[in-house]
């Protein structure tokens, strides 16, 4: 499915970036101005024409392959002048800072006139080339029924909004769901050692919700001594595999990944662990409609205690038939209309009482509850969209909104979709990013907000705003509106993880396309389309295509081609190298220029960086957590300017934080800042200038360690 937003948020950067004054220079010194200038014209009207088709909510399959071609054209495009902006800003810092424009008038001078007729040709000619292919399309837009729109720009609608219900522990309606599925688990008529129930219910209605309580539930702690949860999500066209799912289970019991073991040595850590224990294990959002590979798997669960349960949560009523007469099912019902309205009620009025709120309000939410099916989750999220807004929000929803959704099926469906169609544009984009992720995959608040970062898709709200803080916002104001759940907060109430259910996960994979890329192993077929890669497999022993893959993440599998994955990957923005054992990192780590977010934590046998990694310009944040071996950074670090992020805590080997850190004007997160020697007050000079850092971080010596703020 063609999606607006990507394209446009690319568009925008890319627009952004010519009108930086740097490359103004650079091709004015050229001669080459004129080509400049009629660039920037062709970006500004083909970003103007998706600001005006970002409002269609489908697509004919012409107009999907005259975006997806788009899409791929400004790519490119904004792949090549952060490449020339790159390589300038690179040669006026090793020059001194002369300036962009001295310095290209220095570097014309000294070349003989064949080189310099050979550079300024080819960069015009790969401007040329770009330029012509976006013409194309900036000349027949009006073929699709695109206008040109008067603003080339379309900030975030920034309102003061309190908590809603996104923030609220109670579930609704459950109360009586809960005590009967209790009751069928601690039934003490036990003919097996080891029982099963399913719940069975259409996506939305909260069965893992239902699940948590139930594991939660302080009877259920009592009975059973051994508690373990898996997520099994084979729907993504993974096939049910037995090894997989005895590794995750084995890995909630351990705390420890065992993906490298064979199912015989998995069976028999696993009797190790259930033992004797009175389990109960969740296996939660299971898809399979085989019975034979259940039955695969029930013979390893069939141990432990007598007693033992195991709840399946499932979409599939084929999937309970297949486990079996032998199990219990409860099937999970929408909500009453009263507790419908209850939900709606909480999350759209906020705590107070709705009776205090215009009766006008009143009367268009019980027509919109109607409309919601009973689904919890779609009156969350239509709750949440529509809290605090005025009542032409609420007209207009109702009006024109609801229209929209599809009847049979799909109705949930499109109103998660439509919830997403009522997004900003740089909000959209960052959401969409979270397609990449695996189902129940838990999402670090800060380190989602990086990874925005590394794309540029975060637009401050004023220039005042720092990136961070903006990114800040954009997770508060996306997990107010319920597109992330399951939040995890720290002791002092702030959120530093979350999840995203699987139908607002499935909408993120509709919007996002073939640019989100999530595979098991890379012997999957990649297409020149991806963009964005998370690799969720076993080990890879496979040469890498050369791609313009932007986003390499990993959910700390092996990876033993790391040289060539750097050669092949040159577009990289983000790369995830943490936790492979890693000694020595290839020096050819420096060609990334794009390179904004380098993970290489846990890599606890790292002992030193190649120097190279200072020729990363871009890099904004850098990972080095658990590298215990790493014994220094290298000397001019200061080079990497635009860094913004440096995690070097438990790098217990790390001698030295390198001089000249105060040139880091952007730094804003700093693990620790480590003094050596008797002249440690000069080298606290450096940490005076770093005015942006905040949060807490860690002053050391050899001889004292101080907590600063």
């Amino acid at each position: 499915m063609a999606d607006i937003g990507t394209v446009l948020t690319v568009a925008q950067t890319l627009f952004a970036a010519l009108e930086c004054s740097s490359l103004k220079e650079i091709f004015f010194v050229w001669g080459y101005k004129s080509d400049l200038e009629d660039l920037k014209l062709t970006v500004s009207t083909i970003t103007k024409v998706l600001l005006d088709s970002e409002a269609k909510l489908e697509f004919s399959n012409e107009e999907e392959d005259w975006i997806e071609k788009l899409q791929q054209a400004v790519y490119d495009a904004d792949d090549l002048f952060d490449e020339i902006l790159t390589f300038a800003k690179q040669k006026e810092q090793n020059t001194g800072g002369i300036g962009i424009g001295k310095l290209f008038k220095k570097v014309r001078d000294f070349l003989s006139s064949n080189n310099q007729f050979t550079v300024a040709y080819t960069i015009s000619q790969q401007v040329k080339k770009i330029r012509k292919k976006l013409d194309a399309f900036a000349d027949n837009h009006r073929k699709f029924g695109f206008v040109v729109v008067e603003s080339c720009s379309r900030p975030i609608r920034r309102r003061a909004e309190s908590y809603s219900y996104a923030y609220v522990a109670d579930v609704i309606g459950r109360e009586d769901d809960l005590n009967v599925v209790i009751h069928m688990l601690l039934d003490s008529d036990v003919k097996d050692d080891v029982g099963f129930l399913t719940i069975v219910g259409v996506g939305g209605l909260g069965k893992t919700t239902l699940a948590q309580l139930v594991y939660h539930d302080e009877r259920v702690i009592c009975e059973f001594s051994l508690r373990l949860w898996v997520c099994v999500s084979d729907q993504d066209g993974e096939q049910f595999d037995v090894r997989t799912i005895l590794a995750k289970i084995l890995e909630s019991a351990t705390s420890k990944k065992h993906d490298s073991l064979g199912i015989d040595i998995l069976q028999s850590q696993l009797q190790q662990e259930l033992g004797n224990n009175k389990y109960l294990l969740v296996l939660d959002d299971v898809w399979n409609e085989d019975r034979y590979r259940w039955l695969d798997l029930r013979k390893f669960l069939i141990t432990g205690a007598r007693g033992s349960k195991v709840i399946v949560t499932s979409r599939s009523k084929m999937t309970a038939s297949i486990i079996g007469s032998e199990h219990s099912t409860y099937e999970l019902e929408c909500l009453s209309e009263v507790n419908s309205w209850r939900l709606f009620e909480m999350t759209a009025f906020g705590m107070g009482d709705y009776q205090d709120f215009p009766s006008v309000l009143v009367e268009i939410g019980k027509k919109i509850v109607e409309n919601c099916h009973n689904s919890p989750l779609a009156i969350k999220v239509v709750g949440s969209l529509l809290y605090g807004q005025d009542l032409n929000k609420w007209k207009s929803f109702q009006e024109s909104g609801l229209a929209k959704i599809r009847k049979g099926e799909n109705e949930i469906m499109s109103i998660l979709k439509l919830s997403y169609h009522n997004l900003e544009s740089p909000l959209k984009t960052c959401f969409r990013y979270c397609a990449l992720f695996p189902k129940d995959h838990v999402i670090n608040k800060r380190k989602l907000i990086n990874l925005w970062m590394a794309q540029q898709y975060i637009v401050p709200f004023d220039g005042g705003q720092s990136i961070e803080d903006a990114g800040e916002e954009y997770f508060s104001i996306l997990l107010r509106r319920c597109f992330f759940q399951d939040v995890e907060k720290s002791e002092f109430g702030e959120v530093y993880s979350c999840k995203i259910h699987d139908l607002m996960r499935d909408v993120a994979q509709d919007v996002a396309g073939n640019e989100m890329c999530l595979v098991n192993g890379l012997a999957s077929n990649l297409a020149d389309t991806n963009r964005h890669l998370f690799h969720a497999g076993n080990i890879c022993t496979m040469g890498f295509s050369k791609l313009k893959i932007r986003t390499y993440l990993r959910d700390g599998y092996n990876l033993n081609q790391v040289s060539t994955l750097l050669a092949s990957w040159r577009l990289l923005r983000v790369l995830d190298l943490h936790d492979l054992n890693i000694e020595f990192l290839p020096g050819s780590i420096g060609k990334l220029l794009h390179l904004r977010y380098l993970d290489l934590s846990q890599n606890r046998n790292l002992r030193a960086l190649p120097t190279s990694i200072t020729n990363l310009y871009n890099l904004q944040i850098l990972d080095l957590h658990k590298c215990f071996m790493l014994r220094e950074l290298p000397n001019d670090l200061n080079k990497l300017v635009n860094l913004r992020c440096l995690l070097n805590d438990d790098c217990s080997w790390l001698l030295c934080t390198p001089p000249g850190m105060g040139k880091l004007s952007y730094l804003h997160t700093l693990s620790e800042f480590i003094v050596r020697g008797k002249h440690y007050v000069d080298q606290l000079k450096d940490l005076k200038a770093l005015k942006k850092l905040r949060d807490s971080f860690n002053i050391s010596t050899k001889c004292y360690r101080y907590r600063g703020t």
